[in-house]
């Protein structure tokens, strides 16, 4: 460990402690707030994404970042120097370490370590962020739920942070409310991987030497062990590759698709089939189309609902969404095909289509549902001051359904019939395989 702190932290927290002993009854991080101190929040993995997301954390005036963890040295020293914080390596020795030293985690790691850290940080009743997709598999989600459920007193967030957009809640809403009656049919789609990273390629055979920047036992974590290749895996071409990532639908649906699970409240797949060329054994396809079918409900027109996903730059027809003559299909989108009427969202810049009968209508949403920080969302939950957008509960519905989605991929063309109850394909036991994963030795975290 390496500290940068001029004080004894230790000691502060301590004495911190012992003036609120007299009222355990109120949730800690809102004692502390009240008091005058702050949430004291780790984050693990902070280069990238992670670099983003806890300097957002950061930002929140009622936020003092205690640790920065990365098995890669230059993102935790940089995140040390300018978060004036202390730094580690190894999740683990950091959890140890701080112990009753801090409060909340944000994990912003590569896919395939979301649940292990979420998992050890809520095992040591502490609040977190976790990028999504929320886990790598489906045991994962449903026993962060459980445990996120459990310990109902900890605020928990996904870190699909567009989901806090005024224009999305406003359409969420409007779809609630019947904007275009009950919904036929669903469409979302990407261009990912689009060249961000490689898919449908098999990896290169050979070992390359480790830089000394980098503890490749640690970033490889509980998935197998392989040998570390140059531009291959870190820092961030692991997100197509099987063991680690959970591809396009993994990367991008939990941000574009996440639309019809708020509005229509789906919850688990019936059945999943995905239709792929490329195919193998270490990479998911470079382009798919996969179809989740959801039990109706009634908000849905008929006894099913199909949702119809797309990646690697396959798009829907524009006939396909009711569109009006001469549109032409953007990319990363979602669109809900209604008994009356279509409406369309786009990812990147909110743009929002309302269509009746193929004619464009203006969309007017509900103005008080603005804007609102995601990061600073879940801080104010922390502090006991509302519910967060995307937690756990509903995100581990919404990022089961996506990595039974990754989980279709594996055997294109076969329509797998999912028992949800019992967490099983009940017609491909080879597919079961892939519904929990048996981490390294070394790497096993209780209640996971």
């Amino acid at each position: 460990m390496q500290d940068r702190k001029s004080i004894n932290r230790r000691t502060f927290l301590q004495g911190a402690a012992a003036a609120t002993v007299g009222a355990a009854w109120l949730n800690p991080s809102w004692a502390r707030a009240e008091g005058g101190n702050k949430l004291r929040v780790v984050g693990v993995g902070v280069g990238g994404q992670g670099w983003h997301d806890i300097t957002q954390v950061a930002e929140h005036p009622d936020v003092a970042i205690v640790g920065a963890v990365d098995v890669d040295m230059r993102a935790a020293d940089r995140a040390g120097g300018a978060l004036n914080c202390d730094i580690w390596q190894d999740y683990r020795e950091a959890f140890r370490d701080l112990a009753d030293g801090f409060d909340a985690v944000v994990v912003s790691t590569p896919d395939h370590m979301h649940a292990s850290i979420a998992m050890a940080a809520m095992n040591m009743d502490k609040h977190v962020y976790c990028q999504k997709p929320l886990t790598w598999c489906v045991a994962e989600s449903r026993a962060l739920s459980a445990m996120a459920q459990q310990k109902g007193h900890l605020a928990t967030q996904m870190g699909t942070q567009w989901a806090s957009r005024g224009a999305k809640r406003q359409v969420i809403a409007a779809i609630r409310e019947g904007i275009i009656g009950k919904i036929q049919k669903v469409y979302a789609w990407s261009d990912r991987p689009a060249g961000w990273w490689p898919q449908g390629v098999e990896i290169p055979s050979g070992e390359d030497p480790v830089p000394q920047n980098l503890d490749w036992d640690l970033w490889i974590g509980g998935a197998p062990m392989r040998p570390y290749k140059n531009d291959t895996y870190a820092p961030f071409k692991w997100r197509g590759v099987k063991d680690f990532g959970t591809g396009a639908i993994g990367d991008m649906a939990c941000h574009i698709a996440d639309i019809p699970f708020y509005a229509l409240g789906l919850t688990n797949p019936t059945s999943m089939i995905s239709q792929a060329n490329d195919v193998n054994d270490d990479t998911y396809p470079s382009s798919q189309n996969i179809t989740l079918t959801f039990a109706g409900n009634d908000k849905i027109d008929g006894d099913t609902l199909e949702l119809f996903w797309s990646d690697g730059g396959i798009k829907p027809a524009a006939e396909d969404l009711g569109a009006p003559a001469g549109f032409e299909v953007p990319q990363n989108t979602c669109f809900l095909i209604g008994t009356e009427g279509t409406i369309g969202f786009r990812h990147e810049d909110a743009k929002v289509w309302y269509w009746v009968n193929g004619e464009e209508k203006e969309f007017v949403g509900n103005r008080r549902l603005r804007d609102r920080n995601h990061y600073h969302h879940w801080v104010d939950a922390c502090m006991g001051w509302g519910e967060t957008e995307t937690h756990f509960a509903f995100a581990s519905k919404l990022t089961e359904s996506m990595v039974l989605g990754t989980l279709a991929s594996r055997f294109p063309g076969r329509k797998l019939e999912w028992d949800a109850d019992n967490m099983r394909v009940t017609n491909l036991d080879a597919a079961n395989a892939f519904i929990a994963r048996d981490y390294r030795e070394g790497w096993d975290v209780e209640n996971l």
